[in-house]
């Protein structure tokens, strides 16, 4: 076993499976953007040493590392899955799921915290942020995922939280 590849494997693995759970729990739209691109770079570079005779046995190694640093954080099948077989993992799809999973989560928060907030004014710059942050969140998926499959529906998606925060700003 070549320990350079090794260890690179092991540390990427790491690095995957830390990404995809931060991407599956994070709220803050400018964390999701970077480790989004972040995602892609760990995945290329996953996809070049699969051919590795050790890479299974490498990613076996990291997933244990990976458990013991992350006791609470089990990966489930569909990562570990990916990880293993990263040229038939659907980079893209999971990306833009990502995407409106993590603004979606975001969405619902600010919601909440607008309705607990006094003023007039706090709620109306709170809504100016979130719709910034939504607008922010569409120009990202227009600018990397324009071409794909499921971009309109994602995009209507985006559209129906911009509508009902207009709405909320209304009611002000």
């Amino acid at each position: 076993m070549d320990n350079f590849y090794s260890t690179t494997i092991r540390s990427l693995s790491i690095q995957f499976l830390e990404t995809l759970y931060i991407l599956d729990n994070s709220k803050t739209i400018e964390t999701i953007q970077s480790r989004i691109e972040f995602l892609e770079n760990v995945t290329d570079r996953l996809k070049n040493l699969n051919n590795n005779p050790d890479y299974q046995y490498s990613i076996q190694l990291a997933i244990d590392d990976y458990s013991v640093r992350y006791f609470n954080r089990i990966p489930d099948e569909p990562d570990l899955s990916r990880l293993s077989s990263p040229h038939s993992f659907d980079l893209e799809a999971y990306c833009i799921t990502s995407l409106i999973n993590g603004l979606k989560r975001y969405f619902e928060e600010q919601l909440n915290e607008i309705e607990l907030l006094k003023s007039n004014s706090s709620k109306e710059k709170r809504i100016s942020k979130v719709l910034h942050n939504i607008l922010s969140a569409k120009n990202y998926l227009q600018m990397k995922f324009s071409e794909s499959i499921s971009y309109t529906t994602e995009i209507e998606e985006i559209e129906k939280m911009v509508t009902k925060m207009e709405k909320n700003h209304e009611t002000i």
